[in-house]
């Protein structure tokens, strides 16, 4: 079935035909061709990016961090120690990789932030959830550790490394659409906020791990790429002594 034409369609036609009637009574009395004035219906402008909502911890519900977790217990007093560690300073200074992660629970079970952080706190006894950001089936963006302090998500390379998670087992599950959408605006947000310079997958720190699982893998280049980040562990900087 053909589109109806619009009425400013119809207006553009009709003046471009009078238009062309009239250049033809001026070409038969002048002997001169006059030009024809075309009016073309303007093309919609693009719908701008979306704004990136974030699930704030307090909005969530996460517990407070336990720094008696036995795995990182106490307070840091430089980023060699192993301990709950805040950046000093600019932000953009002490972050320069984002490592992508899923969860590996599969998207057809109902997990949530909360069951990510009871993971973490209870069973690998962190201080806290892992990650800094975790995105669910729904493409919801959820706050996870606070940025301003060292994540819990590359065993080793944590310093200067920002986590994200991805919600979902991806070595059996494919990342949903609404979650590779998402994970590009976050990706793109934070390289921007924090001058990042390289996107890598959590395996690649750390080999002996899947994470984040194969079918995922196959989208790191193009979410590096677009957001102007080079590919690996080649941004990592070991905290100095």
């Amino acid at each position: 079935m053909s589109r109806p034409i619009s009425r400013r369609r119809i207006l553009a036609l009709l003046i471009t035909s009078l238009a062309a009637a009239v250049g033809a009574v001026i070409t038969w009395l002048t002997g001169r061709p006059n030009p024809i004035v075309v009016v073309i219906e303007p093309t919609p402008a693009p719908s701008p990016t979306p704004t990136l909502t974030i699930i704030s911890r307090d909005q969530w519900g996460a517990r407070p961090p336990n720094h008696e977790a036995s795995n990182e217990f106490g307070f840091a007093n430089t980023a060699i120690d192993k301990a709950w560690y805040v950046y000093p300073g600019d932000l953009a200074e002490a972050y320069s990789t984002v490592a992508i992660h899923h969860s590996a629970i599969p998207l057809d079970t109902n997990e949530t932030m909360s069951s990510v952080q009871d993971l973490h706190m209870d069973t690998n006894h962190w201080a806290d959830v892992g990650y800094h950001y975790v995105i669910d089936k729904n493409g919801i963006v959820y706050e996870g550790r606070d940025i301003h302090v060292r994540g819990a998500s590359v065993a080793g390379y944590n310093t200067g490394t920002i986590g994200v998670c991805v919600m979902g087992n991806f070595e059996i599950d494919s990342p949903l659409a609404i979650q590779l959408t998402v994970l590009q605006q976050v990706v793109n947000w934070l390289s921007a906020a924090y001058t990042l310079t390289h996107l890598a997958a959590h395996g690649e720190f750390n080999p002996e791990s899947l994470c984040p699982g194969k079918n995922m893998l196959p989208y790191l280049d193009t979410l590096a790429q677009v957001a102007g980040l080079q590919r690996g562990t080649g941004g990592y900087v070991k905290p100095v002594v």
